[in-house]
């Protein structure tokens, strides 16, 4: 009979947590710890307002603050991706036109197809800028 209770009572537990009406008082609570721990951070001499576990910290808080209020975070342009792209793009394109200039030639669809590739990956890269959640995509509202 207690297994029943201790299943029933986790099978509810996970259903309310899954539509939000238990779990964040919890997440409050461990900002508040957070935040204390990093006001300890920095008032310490031997980690200060500098440190990388000060800045680490006070990072991961913004980002469960930001998660918490619901703001999509964005994340930072990859630009070495994406100048790694460019770089094996661009001669690959410029290859292609030049295979392709006296008429169409089969063997340019290689180069060209890589080429399509670095583009379609360049520009991903510099427009889908939100950050990837720890949530499925089906449970935003």
């Amino acid at each position: 009979m207690e297994a029943l209770v201790n299943a029933v009572s986790e099978f509810l537990a996970a259903l309310f947590a899954r539509f939000g009406y238990v779990g964040r008082a919890r997440r409050r609570g461990n900002i508040r710890d957070e935040l204390e721990l990093l006001m300890l951070l920095r008032d310490s001499p031997a980690y200060g307002t500098e440190s990388s576990a000060a800045r680490t910290l006070s990072e991961y808080i913004t980002g469960e603050v930001e998660r918490y209020a619901g703001v999509e975070p964005k994340t930072k342009v990859a630009w070495g991706s994406v100048t790694t792209a460019a770089i094996i793009g661009i001669p690959l394109g410029y290859l292609t036109y030049k295979l392709n200039q006296d008429g169409f030639s089969w063997i340019s669809l290689l180069p060209g197809s890589i080429s399509g590739f670095m583009l379609i990956g360049a520009l991903g890269l510099l427009f889908n800028r939100e950050a990837p959640s720890d949530e499925p995509a089906a449970e935003s509202e």
